[in-house]
């Protein structure tokens, strides 16, 4: 059985690794991963592949879990890694966010051990889905499913609406104002973790400025206060400003929001795909009401462009007490039965690993549709600048929906920028 440590504050030290390296004549070795949320049934998930592990493993070791929420994770990690203290394996996300560790030596290029095994590396078809963890032609973390922001909307809600999904960011708009007419509040946003905010304000700069502007964000060569960035924030502040937004958002947990949406309290959450396990129950009411849209553009150029990336990914520590046993786990995650439960869950692979789709419910068809016509994902922008300008970034779009001026809390993000690096 796998021991499942949640970690509750950021304050919370890792000790009790140091202190008990060895059980039982083992190495232990800690396996980071995210709870909360739609992340608890995957952190379940990979507390059974740790058991699996331990009970089958030929290297002498015993994994131990330790949870983090997603929100303090994202600074816990870099606590860890600055203090040398940093867990064997580690559930990490791309760019930003990963390199510094790369930078400063501690992450292990997982590309040696899957080049050196062919059976692994032929289980990554299309290999391009390790560009956003690559640095220097060596790529430092797996991934095992594709992710989208999506809207979850109740249909019955749209129908008592008289509207149907929206096909432009206007036709949303109009969705939003019929809504509420109805008395239905229409859209749920748990600001609490500010990356929910994040994604929208990111979605809606998708809508404005579409590749252009992402990729100029990314390459340096345009500003956090570009105008399209402000028109964006403007946007947000619009569906605050026309209470579109349930009300207590800025408290709302993640957890609190599905449950409006289950109760029908609201007619549309923005989360993501991997959510899906959240609304899939069948004796949920509303589960014959429930489908996916994704926020549309006016422009037709932009329509397709949607925050998205790779996601259950992990890595491991240059330090890892044993590196083999480490890569051997993660291995272990692209073999069937991982990847099988990740199906049933209604994710999208991006491995050939042979899995049976016909256990993958109508509910994860549906949201499956979403993926299709998907021109250009753009990772979340946190995760490209990491724990300084991403989260900052998240933080503006909190500071915007309560009610900051955007082009004021964008010109400080920039001036942030500016003040903790060459940008």
């Amino acid at each position: 059985m796998a021991l499942l440590v949640f970690i509750a504050g950021c304050g919370a030290g890792n000790d009790s690794k140091k202190d008990s390296s060895k059980s039982n004549g083992k190495t232990t070795m800690t396996v980071a991963t995210l709870t909360g949320g739609n992340n608890e049934i995957y952190a379940e998930l990979i507390g059974k592949e740790i058991s699996s592990f331990n009970e089958n493993n030929k290297f002498n070791v015993e994994l131990v879990q330790e949870a983090y929420s997603n929100e303090q994770y994202k600074t816990k990690l870099t606590t860890l890694m600055s203090s040398n203290a940093q867990p064997d394996i580690f559930f990490t996300f791309e760019s930003g966010f990963l390199q510094p560790f790369v930078d400063g030596g501690k992450v292990y290029p997982i590309s040696e051990a899957i080049e050196a095994d062919q059976e692994w590396s032929d289980r990554y078809p299309d290999k391009s889905i390790f560009g956003p963890v690559t640095i220097e032609d060596k790529f430092y973390a797996v991934p095992n499913t594709r992710q989208l922001v999506t809207m979850t909307y109740n249909t019955q809600l749209f129908k008592e609406a008289g509207v149907s999904k929206p096909t432009t960011y206007q036709e949303f708009l109009d969705v939003c104002k019929a809504l509420k007419s109805k008395g239905i509040t229409p859209l749920a946003v748990p600001a609490q973790e500010a990356w929910y905010s994040g994604q929208l304000l990111q979605q809606l700069a998708n809508i404005v400025g579409g590749e252009e502007l992402f990729n100029g964000t990314v390459d340096g060569t345009i500003k956090w206060n570009d105008k399209r960035y402000v028109k964006a924030g403007e946007m947000l502040q619009e569906l605050v400003d026309k209470e579109y937004l349930v009300e207590g958002f800025l408290g709302m947990t993640p957890n609190e929001a599905f449950d409006k949406f289950n109760k029908s309290e609201v007619g549309m959450m923005m989360n993501l795909t991997s959510a899906v396990t959240m609304f899939n129950d069948k004796d949920n009411p509303i589960y014959d009401d429930i489908d996916f849209f994704r926020l549309p553009a006016d422009e037709e150029v932009n329509q397709n462009i949607n925050v998205g990336s790779t996601g259950q990914m992990f890595a491991v520590s240059s330090q890892a007490k044993n590196i083999e046993a480490a890569s051997a786990f993660i291995k272990q995650l692209t073999e069937k039965q991982f990847q099988q439960e990740l199906v049933n869950l209604g994710q999208v692979l991006v491995t050939n690993t042979e899995v049976d789709y016909t256990k993958t419910d109508e509910m994860s068809l549906r949201m499956g549709e979403i993926f299709t016509d998907v021109t250009l994902y753009t990772p979340w922008l946190d995760r490209i600048f990491g724990a300084g300008e991403g989260i900052e970034f998240n933080n503006a779009a909190v500071a915007i929906m309560a009610g900051g001026n955007p082009q004021e809390k964008l010109d400080d993000l920039q001036q942030f920028a500016l003040d903790n690096s060459d940008r």
